[in-house]
């Protein structure tokens, strides 16, 4: 029995940081810093999962390379089980992440990698059905599992008595709503950024959006701020919360899928709403210090550390 299982993107990153804007009018720069690692949004909160004390297993679809050989050890290395599925004719996502002097990130995608070809006949059933939650980390950005078989999965889960999130990414499609409409009514939590959660309720205005989200019996929405923090909500209570980042961040690559991750910790682990956003973003703050989308992940020390540091308190 798993505590999580997390299934969507896994990927080898390679970050070049200190990226001035202009360099496509420009020859070329040299970038301040490099780094190689894994990253991926179900790698990377399944990773923070496992850092706060959460039973994890990974599922995503990867190449039977070296690239994955290295995702994996990276996910053994935090304790998380991987249940990736290797193709041999398939190549493990490898983008290149070119890192701003703000510290946002912009990704360069190589097509008709692993992540594309990810599909519900991958998941094993043996570990599906024996976890107390299931994660898609990555919804809009796998094709042969968004839509209506990610809405067929998550009912099958509930009615294993399976509690199910999604975490979304940017629709290149431009169906946004009209993709999840099927999934969300077997949905508990869904905390969208607050650029996808406008496109998928059609308003800027933050009471429009949650009131569009109170009609599918959601046990917690809410939406990513950014620098300005989290709002979260069980439409009963509300809470905006600020960053626990303070500065210009080191690289912002997986901020959202740790903060969400922490999130879920906190929910697994009996903590209050208020509280499973704060755990939420500690952990993001953790990650946004270093370079590398789950490099600086904490443990449960690092994060209620840092938490008291703010003069918070986190309940059950």
């Amino acid at each position: 029995m798993y505590d999580i299982v997390c299934a969507g993107i896994a990927t080898w990153d390679t970050l070049f940081s200190g990226i001035p804007e202009e360099l496509m009018d420009i020859d070329g720069v040299t970038a301040k810093g490099y780094v190689s690692a894994s990253g991926g949004d179900a790698v990377n909160a399944g990773i923070s999962l496992a850092r706060l004390g959460c039973k994890t297993a990974v599922m995503g679809c990867v190449g039977n390379d070296s690239f994955a050989q290295r995702i994996e050890a990276d996910l053994k290395a935090a304790g998380a089980d991987s249940y990736l599925y290797k193709g041999s004719q398939i190549n493990t996502a490898a983008p290149v992440i070119l890192i701003d002097e703000t510290g946002e990130r912009h990704l360069v995608r190589v097509p008709g990698n692993g992540n594309t070809q990810f599909c519900r006949e991958m998941m094993d059933d043996t570990v599906l059905f024996h976890t107390r939650h299931l994660h898609i980390a990555s919804v809009n950005m796998l094709p042969k599992l968004d839509g209506a078989p990610l809405a067929k999965l998550f009912q099958q889960a509930h009615e294993h008595g399976i509690t199910t999130s999604m975490d979304a990414s940017g629709d290149k499609s431009g169906q946004w709503f009209a993709k999840i409409k099927d999934v969300i009514p077997h949905c508990d939590i869904f905390i969208p950024s607050f650029q996808e959660a406008r496109m998928y309720a059609g308003s800027d205005n933050l009471k429009e959006i949650t009131h569009f989200f109170s009609q599918f019996h959601l046990k917690y929405f809410g939406i990513k701020l950014g620098a300005k923090g989290v709002y979260v909500t069980d439409f009963k209570e509300e809470y905006t919360l600020p960053s626990l980042y303070e500065g210009i961040p080191v690289d912002t690559t997986g901020a959202g899928d740790s903060f969400f991750a922490g999130f879920l910790a906190g929910y697994l682990k009996g903590y209050n709403l208020r509280s499973c956003a704060l755990i939420g973003s500690a952990q993001a703050a953790l990650v946004m210090r270093s370079y590398g989308a789950n490099v600086s992940a904490g443990n449960w020390n690092d994060v209620t550390s840092l938490i008291t540091q703010k003069g918070e308190i986190i309940t059950k």
